[in-house]
């Protein structure tokens, strides 16, 4: 008897079991890139020994699961694999995208840059969900999600990327593998880039890599369309923001398709809007900060696997309103103002507005690029490369008087013509590498208002990549010359300039070394330079978005970074980590510092500015760590500490950022129904009080108790401030698509505080709560493949 019941128990526990195991796990696995199926991608289960290869359409399904946890990993030969870790308690689908491997990325748009990037390790990107989690944002405002990554900001619109400490003509900006070429030496000129148009966005720290030019000594940021789809059909996407501080709207949509009787040609076209109103502050409006946007780009290529070409167009258009308590009519009412902390009244109580009045900037810049390859045999591929750039902007001043011009207070005019020529060598007794010359010529045109003269530049460069890899053990090196000249200096104040010529070498070297299976070290030198330009040598006048009177330095010599980055990478299960550390030594550091008086001119009373040059040591970590809890819930450790000293004044630099930490901690649900990957996100960042800058200078500033003190600055950096945010997302399965939603807000607390990188910040005080809302939808219009 007893036997009895023990074989029916047994019995009914392998029924059990074996009626538990019928459950599946399906989905689509997509190229990142593309945005296309990926066919004969691997999904793999390795605890129960499962795999499968997925289909024409990127479509798998797994039958046979039983319910529990495990770890999903899905691999293809072009892509970089990704594991994920699923709990399985019912019928699933689940969706992946993979990244193409940086090989082949080098071969389509960023040729070297992703090389050196994964040779050192000293970059950081934003994709997929977390880019899409930033979309409505300006290029500045979305790379704050990285860690070292901060932002020289002027008032609420306009954002510069500042990477350990160095920002404008340090950090070099690439708009689809193009240097970007505007009036980027402003510290009030946002990049004119869509950052719709990007599918990824790479920030690459340092002087690592020579293949653009020496001067990007502070880094690199990468701006990265989709490649264009190899699929037959017609497709598109598009995408709906809502912002509620200043009421902004964004609609951005995009199609692209190849045609299935023309292939290999496929196209690609894409647009945005985006308006706002005033931003507001905790306490009150800012007035005149609405802004209008209006952009688009299309691509179009032809590739075989010998030859090819792409070409691709884009147009970048806004106007933006600069705050009108920043321009101010007399050194009186500037000083008051400065002194008081807040705007006057009659600024403060203007209330919500879509009207852009004066002052305000309008700009306009068109990039043409045309790119074609060839296979050079076995052993290679040659690209040509050639840009067209034409930026032009047009600052709008406030009018004193009636009588006074509807024309802009200046215009300025840059065009850009550049070639480049690289050759591609595949792997040949250990070496493969890049070896390429770069030529760029600029004419740069000013009407109204001097503030920077006429003049033409000319840059040629040329360079050689090589990279070696080991086993555990891989190497890169690189040699680059430059020569820079500026000519046809001229203004119409007969004011006499002097043409300038400028060469040097630069060289750079990095090691990767895998210690352990999960550990990687990284080791990167560096020894770059940069020659002064224009607006440092020869500025003079009012700096109309940044309310400032910049003076210029024509003694101003080439300045030289010479740096040391190191890297610990950790990658386990659960828990990751990256920490990262530099030291630089920039001789004759070029800087902008405050200085007194202020000057009072026709269009108002401004701070005034100077550009000097001393020599800089400048020391940092970041730091970012994450351990996954369980399946559902992860927690993220932000970080980046800088110190700049300057040697020749021995005390601290200027205007560089402050110690920031930032945590977070996220829920992940699991699937339901339709919806598909819902979590919930908190997140607080502490940014502290800068202390560390210059202890004295010549501004005499008057203290609440009636004394005056000599100051390096016209105000003091501001408190320590916590921003308290949230973010929650979800996607609703509709057929082939997944359409996605979040909603996310900021400043959650409505905290008043001040940014010290923000220039505006002797004015007002920063943005309040902003809550916002993005929904991505994906679509198809024909001959899409079922």
């Amino acid at each position: 008897m007893r036997k009895l019941l023990l074989s029916i128990l047994v019995v009914l526990m392998v029924f059990r079991a074996g009626a538990q195991c019928h459950l599946s796990f399906s989905g689509i696995v997509w190229d990142a890139d593309t945005g296309q199926p990926l066919a004969d991608a691997l999904v793999r289960i390795p605890q129960l020994n499962l795999t499968k290869k997925t289909d024409s359409s990127g479509r798998f399904k797994i039958l046979g699961i039983c319910p529990g946890n495990y770890d999903v990993v899905i691999s293809h030969v072009s892509c970089k694999p990704v594991q994920e870790h699923l709990h399985i308690e019912k019928d699933i689908e689940h969706n992946f995208k993979l990244d193409h491997a940086a090989a082949v990325l080098n071969d389509v748009t960023v040729t070297g840059y992703n090389t050196v990037a994964k040779k050192t390790s000293f970059s950081a990107e934003i994709k997929g969900k977390e880019l899409d989690a930033v979309k409505g944002l300006s290029l500045g405002e979305s790379l704050t999600r990285l860690t070292g990554v901060t932002t020289l900001q002027t008032g609420t619109n306009i954002y510069k990327p500042v990477i350990h400490g160095l920002h404008s003509n340090r950090v070099l900006i690439l708009n689809n593998g193009i240097r970007q070429e505007g009036q980027q030496w402003g510290s009030e000129h946002a990049p004119e880039i869509d950052p719709y148009v990007a599918n990824r966005l790479t920030v690459i720290k340092g002087a690592s890599s020579l293949r653009y030019g020496a001067d990007a000594i502070g880094g690199v940021v990468l701006v990265e369309p989709k490649l264009l789809p190899v699929i037959s059909g017609t497709r598109g996407e598009l995408n709906l923001a809502a912002f509620s501080n200043n009421r902004m709207g964004v609609l951005s949509g995009m199609l692209e398709g190849v045609n299935l009787h023309r292939k290999p040609f496929a196209w690609r076209v894409q647009g945005t809007l985006r308006r706002g109103g005033n931003a507001a502050t905790p306490e009150y409006s800012l007035a005149n900060s609405g802004l209008s946007e209006a952009n688009m780009s299309a691509t179009a290529g032809w590739k075989k696997e010998t030859k090819g070409w792409e070409v691709f167009y884009s147009l970048f258009n806004t106007k933006l309103g600069i705050f009108s308590g920043a321009h101010i009519g007399n050194v009186t009412d500037l000083m008051n103002a400065i002194a008081q902390k807040e705007p006057p009244d009659y600024i403060r109580n203007v209330g919500f507005t879509y009207k852009i009045d004066r002052p305000y900037q309008e700009v306009m810049h068109h990039l043409l690029k045309w790119k074609s390859y060839w296979q050079t045999g076995e052993t290679g591929r040659l690209n040509l490369i050639a840009a067209a750039q034409v930026n032009n902007r047009q600052e709008y001043d406030v009018k004193r008087f009636q009588s006074s011009s509807d024309a802009p207070g200046l215009d300025l005019t840059i065009s850009t013509v550049s070639a480049d020529l690289l050759w591609d060598h595949y792997q040949q007794k250990g070496f493969r590498g890049t070896i390429g010359i770069n030529s760029a010529y600029q004419a740069n045109r000013y009407s109204f208002r001097l503030f920077i003269p006429n003049y033409d530049a000319l840059n040629l460069g040329a360079f050689i990549i090589e990279k070696i890899g080991t086993g555990k053990l891989q190497g890169e090196f690189g040699a680059r010359y430059d020569h820079r000249s500026i000519t046809n200096i001229s203004s119409n104040t007969g004011r006499v300039y002097t043409n300038r010529t400028y060469s040097s070498f630069s060289g750079n070297a990095g090691l990767q070394y895998q210690l352990h299976q999960y550990v990687q070290l990284s080791l990167g030198i560096a020894s770059a330079w940069r020659a002064p330009q224009v607006n440092e040598l020869y500025s003079d006048g009012l700096h109309h978005g940044s309310a400032r009177i910049e003076k210029g330095n024509d003694q101003l010599n080439p300045e030289r970074a010479n740096s040391v980055m190191a890297g610990l990478h950790l990658h386990l299960d659960k828990f990751n980590l990256e920490l990262e550390t530099y030291h630089k030594q920039i001789d004759g550091f070029i800087y902008l510092y405050p200085v007194f008086p202020p000057e009072l001119t026709i269009r108002g009373a401004f701070p005034t500015f100077r550009y000097g040059q001393t020599n800089t040591r400048m020391q940092g970590v970041d730091v970012n760590a994450s351990w996954k809890i369980n399946a559902h819930i992860q927690w993220q450790v932000k970080g980046s500490v800088l110190r700049a000293w300057d040697k020749t004044n021995r005390d601290w630099m200027i205007m560089m950022p402050s110690d920031r930490y930032e945590t977070s901690l996220e829920y992940r649900f699991s699937d339901a129904g339709k919806i598909r990957e819902p979590y919930v996100k908190l997140h607080v960042q502490h940014v502290l009080h800068q202390s560390r800058f210059p202890g004295t200078g010549n501004i005499p500033v008057l203290k609440p108790d009636g004394s005056t003190v000599m100051e390096s600055d016209y105000i003091a950096p501001p408190p320590a401030y916590t921003l308290a945010g949230a973010e929650a997302g979800l996607g609703l399965q509709r057929k082939q698509h997944t359409i996605q939603f979040i909603l996310s807000a900021t400043n959650m607390l409505n905290v008043a505080y001040r940014e010290y990188l923000n220039t505006f910040r002797y004015f007002s005080d920063d943005m309040g709560r902003n809550i916002s809302l993005r929904v991505r939808i994906p679509f198809n219009v024909k001959n899409t493949p079922s």
